[in-house]
């Protein structure tokens, strides 16, 4: 059965092939690159609208980068976004990704953020997905090189191997949950 999959949040989620890897169901992507915790807030009303049964997200590095926000208000940023998603959409599934590693000077902020919000994303009832560890370079806290589009920028977004490596995680856990609907 074609169920609707949703996905929100910045570059990183907008540049996986979601709809190639579920392909037996209707996937919408309301993640866009340089989106920030407040532009996530703003389209809730369409990703509600689009009535998903399940919902993935990931949002948050770029309140860093673009708006050099301190860790405290990412971390309120990405928890008021939580319990908005929650109040409209409680009865679905929501899997809810950490920040990936970054090879820039935010990069020991991404630890922080995701140790302090993983308590209160599972407190809401949401699925909390730890994909730091899975991209991670080996002996830095720094994106895996092989699974990095821009090693010499950003060191933020992803290339074909690191989807790969999180859909290795991320694909079986949409099809359970989908499958418990």
């Amino acid at each position: 059965m074609k169920r609707r999959v949703v996905f929100a949040g910045d570059s990183i989620t907008h540049g996986g092939p979601w709809q190639y890897w579920l392909q037996e169901h209707y996937v919408t992507n309301f993640a866009f690159p340089g989106h920030t915790t407040s532009d996530l807030h703003d389209l809730l009303p369409s990703i509600i609208e689009s009535l998903p049964e399940i919902l993935i997200v990931m949002i948050g590095t770029n309140d860093f980068g673009k708006y050099r926000y301190s860790e405290d208000t990412v971390v309120s940023n990405i928890l008021e976004v939580a319990r908005k998603i929650k109040d409209s959409l409680g009865g679905i599934p929501v899997i809810w990704n950490s920040l990936t590693p970054r090879s820039d000077e935010f990069s020991q902020s991404m630890i922080e953020v995701n140790s302090r919000i993983r308590p209160q994303i599972e407190e809401m009832g949401f699925i909390y997905l730890d994909i730091y560890p899975l991209l991670k370079a080996k002996d830095e806290n720094k994106l895996e090189s092989s699974y990095c589009e821009d090693p010499d920028t950003f060191g933020l977004h992803l290339n074909s191997r690191g989807y790969e490596k999180w859909f290795e995680t991320l694909g079986p856990l949409i099809k359970e949950k989908l499958s418990n609907l």
